[in-house]
């Protein structure tokens, strides 16, 4: 069964189904959901998550009270750069870049200007990439990374042939 069907069939029966925090499917009334039902539902996660919410992903914009995460964060500079890249590439799109400088202001306002800019900058991309990629901070470190890895292999192979040409 698709992940699609099995929604439906879960609100056939009754049941709402919504996303809680990116990665939880609150499923209402939760006392009445069959075991079978729920085990599907548990293998589908994933799916019907991103079925849920569908206007996540590259250039999404999240939402405007998207909660902050106020302790203070501590990227390495790498990983910094790298997740303010991710955002920096999408801002062709005006209403993404508004978000972000006014998600860095409240986070001005919020931390009392004891973070600098840079923390500020990532913070800020942060949330958004957290939240378009409906994943963790670690998780986007480890996704960027890999993203990163595979375009210095494809990089490699490039000058290889060039050079042997």
């Amino acid at each position: 069964m698709t992940a699609a069907a099995l929604l439906q069939r879960a609100r056939d029966l009754g049941f709402q189904l919504e996303p809680r925090d990116g990665c939880w499917l609150a499923v209402c009334p939760a006392s009445k959901l069959p075991p079978a039902l729920a085990d599907d539902l548990r293998r589908h996660k994933a799916e019907i998550l991103r079925l849920l919410n569908p206007s996540r992903g590259w250039g999404s914009l999240p939402p405007l009270d998207l909660p902050l995460v106020t302790l203070k964060p501590c990227p390495t500079p790498a990983r910094r750069d790298l997740v303010i890249s991710y955002l920096s590439r999408q801002c062709g799109d005006r209403p993404l870049r508004e978000w972000l400088t006014r998600r860095k202001a409240v986070y001005f306002q919020t931390t009392a200007g004891t973070w600098d800019r840079r923390l500020l900058a990532y913070a800020a991309a942060r949330d958004a990439a957290c939240w378009q990629l409906n994943r963790t901070e670690a998780e986007v470190w480890s996704l960027l990374e890999g993203l990163e890895s595979c375009f210095e292999d494809l990089k490699a192979k490039q000058t290889a042939t060039t050079a042997r040409h």
